[in-house]
């Protein structure tokens, strides 16, 4: 359940002090080939499962489970990359763990925003973040806000987050058009452990004040 509170005028942004934190070394990573949640649930049949609803889950094999279990450690908070290209790391949270053993499913967007591709090698490690208080968000076009009470659109489509994370674009889908919205700032709740720097938020019960941006194309250009 997530509970939105909605920013309809532009805030300043603010400086957040977990920012300055020292990134702290993961207590479990593994590494995963990876494979779009539309071909495991073609392969498995598992109807249960799309990118509409999985919003930016992934699913995990059980082996991980055990060994994070075995040590005592949290696994409800994930972060991921593509070995060969770590300028963009997501956060995420687990779907499920029941990927074949060695395997990982995640939405086909994440995996472009990963560049990776069908069977390839991604990087999984635990991740601790805390849990949001606020989000700001831009759109790419401006034909998201054409559509009809567009905030509960990307409050339902939130719905369905494990986390935010702050530099990611996410997909939010009308139905017939995929509208896709930056994710240009995040907020965790003070006083919470925050090995992401500010860059990531849990979206698991929490209170969210969220602040969307006028569209690129509505952007004026920057003089010379």
């Amino acid at each position: 359940l997530l509970l939105v509170s909605l920013l309809l005028a532009p805030c300043a942004a603010e400086e957040g002090g977990s920012a300055t934190q020292p990134r702290l070394r993961p207590a479990f990573s593994t590494r995963l080939s990876t494979y779009s949640i539309k071909t495991a649930a073609e392969k498995l049949g598992r109807r249960d499962w799309s990118e509409l609803t999985q919003g930016n889950k992934i699913v995990l094999p059980q082996r991980v489970l055990s060994q994070l279990q075995g040590r005592s450690l949290p696994y409800t908070q994930f972060q991921i990359c593509n070995p060969e290209c770590k300028q963009q790391r997501l956060y995420t949270g687990p779907l499920d763990f029941c990927a074949a053993d060695g395997e990982c499913y995640l939405p086909a967007w994440m995996m472009r925003q990963l560049k990776l591709k069908e069977g390839g090698t991604l990087s999984v490690a635990t991740a601790q973040f805390p849990s949001g208080v606020f989000a700001r968000f831009q759109p790419h076009s401006s034909d998201f806000l054409d559509v009809s009470n567009h905030y509960y659109l990307l409050l339902k489509t939130l719905d369905h987050f494990a986390c935010l994370t702050a530099g990611s674009t996410i997909r939010v889908t009308d139905g017939s058009r995929t509208h896709l919205l930056d994710v240009l700032e995040v907020r965790g709740k003070p006083g919470q452990s925050d090995a992401s720097r500010g860059r990531a938020i849990d979206l698991t019960m929490v209170e969210l004040e969220v602040d969307i941006r006028p569209p690129k194309d509505q952007q004026q250009p920057k003089k010379p």
